[in-house]
Parts: structure tokens; sequence; C-alpha cells
């Protein structure tokens, strides 16, 4: 079976609403592929976005993305060749469990591969287990961009919301509410994926869609296990509901996952080292460190009681200091 000239098609990978995902054979080079093909049906101006979006993406060279090896149209057919991963997805191993050291991991290097993509103007806006495949060598990577939407780098929160189809159990409480947006979405998509690592359950559900929408929106961050509770300021502020107290700089999140297995030594094994490609700067021992939409650096206490008790503390030493000249 041949639709696209050039490969021959072996068997169906996934079907979804947008495209279906075959195993074929590119036959030029005799190597197996995961070869993506759009209905047809489909708006013609996202059959335009698809190929816009594939060449945008097969130019991003990193471990934990999906190589993009071939893009064009034949006919009616839109389609992309990437490369075929043999380790399942993590919706798959989420079902056995995974340990606390292997989410860090995990969460660390598509982190990584995350501040490239931003740093390329591009969200993913489907952050998800199943959208997390693996190579044989158990090396997670980063994949399905097909509802991905470019941005202006510098103005990232003129999106709007309507143009990204998040998954409900990992869409952000803007999107889910129809607000403007940034690449904080794709941020708040790892923090769920972390939890639900981490505690093998998500961190809002609901019996229906409404509920689970209303749960995520008005629920409070839950809190993890106490054996787990150093890494609770990270999940704060990949979770935070407001776009302003969430992280916004991927880059954070490796270092504070490398700053955590640097102090739990026991943890500390295999830690991934940054991509050389990155222009990261990863020097340095951080609490929890975001870049705001002002891009301004600004070191985030934990405790969010810790800011009002300075400021008490600093009225009366000051107060103290008013009165002992003034006597």
């Amino acid at each position: 079976m041949s639709v696209i000239n050039g490969y021959k098609i072996q068997g169906i990978l996934a079907k979804g609403g947008m495209a279906t995902i075959y195993i074929a054979v590119q036959e030029s080079l005799k190597r197996q592929v995961a070869l993506k093909i759009l209905d047809p049906k489909l708006d013609a101006k996202i059959l335009d976005l698809f190929l816009e979006e594939s060449r945008i993406i097969a130019s991003l060279k990193h471990p934990n993305i999906i190589p993009v090896f071939d893009v064009g149209r034949v006919g009616i057919h839109f389609y992309h060749a990437m490369e075929y991963l043999e380790g399942g997805d993590l919706e798959a191993r989420l079902s056995e469990g995974v340990s606390r050291n292997t989410a860090l991991e995990i969460t660390l290097e598509l982190a990584d591969a995350l501040y490239l993509v931003h740093s390329k103007g591009i969200i993913h806006g489907d952050i998800k287990p199943a959208n997390v495949v693996f190579r044989s060598d158990d090396c997670p990577v980063l994949t399905d961009f097909g509802i991905s939407k470019r941005t202006d780098v510098s103005e990232t929160a003129n999106s709007q919301s309507q143009e990204i189809l998040a998954s409900p159990s990992y869409a952000s409480p803007e999107i889910m509410q129809g607000q403007k947006f940034n690449q904080k979405v794709d941020i708040y998509s790892l923090g769920v994926m972390l939890y639900e690592m981490l505690v093998g359950e998500k961190p809002y559900t609901g019996s229906t869609h409404a509920e689970l929408v209303a749960n995520s929106i008005q629920q409070p961050i839950p809190l993890l296990p106490v054996t787990l509770k150093p890494l609770q300021p990270l999940i704060d502020h990949m979770l935070a509901k407001d776009q302003v107290d969430r992280i916004g700089d991927a880059r954070m999140i490796s270092r504070y996952i490398k700053k955590y297995l640097r102090d739990h030594p026991d943890d500390k094994k295999n830690i991934p080292e940054n991509n050389p490609n990155l222009e990261a700067d990863n020097s340095g021992d951080v609490v929890l460190e975001y870049v705001s939409n002002s891009k301004n650096h600004i070191t985030i206490n934990p405790s969010k009681t810790l800011i009002p008790l300075l400021i008490v503390l600093f009225s009366v030493i000051v107060a103290a200091s008013v009165w002992f000249f003034v006597i």
C-alpha cells in the first residue's frame, strides 16, 4: 500500500480526529518511519498550517523532540514523516507506576526541550503523557505538534485560547476559561504530568468535563506526600492558576530539579546533561525563579507568608529607628 510516493505503508499506529499515523518504510533510505497523514476533509487553513508547523518542528534539533524527516503534499494528502519510536508512551508507563527519580529525569529532559520550543516562538499546546514517546533506550521524546501555535516571542500573551484544543485534564485554567495565554500553558501541562508521575493520580479530577474544569479552576493546588515535600514549591509554581505566578522559563524547572537531586544524594542517578546546543544558563543554585512577562528574573519563596512577614518586620525596624532618633 502506498498513498504517499516513496513510502510503503505497513500498518496503522494511531488514529485521531485530524490525522492517521502509519508505520511505513521510507523506500529511498530503507528505514521505518512514522508517517502522519492529515484528513483531507479538514479546513484548508488547517492543512496549510500543518505544513508550516511541520517545517518549523523539523528545524528543531534536540534529542527530546521528535525528528521530522520529510514534509509535503501529494494530491489531497498532507503528510510528514517522523522517527519511528519503539518504546511506547508515557501514558502506558503511568499505568505501571513511575519512580520518583524517573519522573524527575523525564521532566528535566522535557523542560529542556520546551525551552528550545518556546525560544523559537512555538507553543506546543497539548503536553500530555500520550504525546511523550520513548526510544528503545528510554529517552523521552516530545511528539505531536499538530495543534501547536506560533507566537511572537516578545508578545506571547496575545494568543487566543480558542486557537488551541488542549486535553482537558492537562489544560491550564486560562485555556479552559477562554482567556489570553502564552507559553506558560505548556509549563502548566508539564506540571500536571510531573504531579501525576510522582503521586500516581492527576491533581484534579471530575466525573464530567464540566466538573473537571471547575475543580481545576477552583480547587487549591494539592499537597504532595510528606516524603516529596521539597518538590512542593516546584509543583506550586508550575500549577499556579494565575499566569503571573507561574514559571515562565522552562530552564528554571531543569535547574530546580538538578538542585533537588544534588541535595538528595540517594536520588542522584544518571542526571541528564544539558544539550550543548541550548543557550541555557544552568550555573548556580536557585530556590525557584522564573521569567515574568516583563522579562525580569524574579525569585519566589515557596511560602507565600514570608513576604508579608518581612514587610511587617521592616516596618517595625523603621518605626524603632525613628523612635530612637526622636528620643
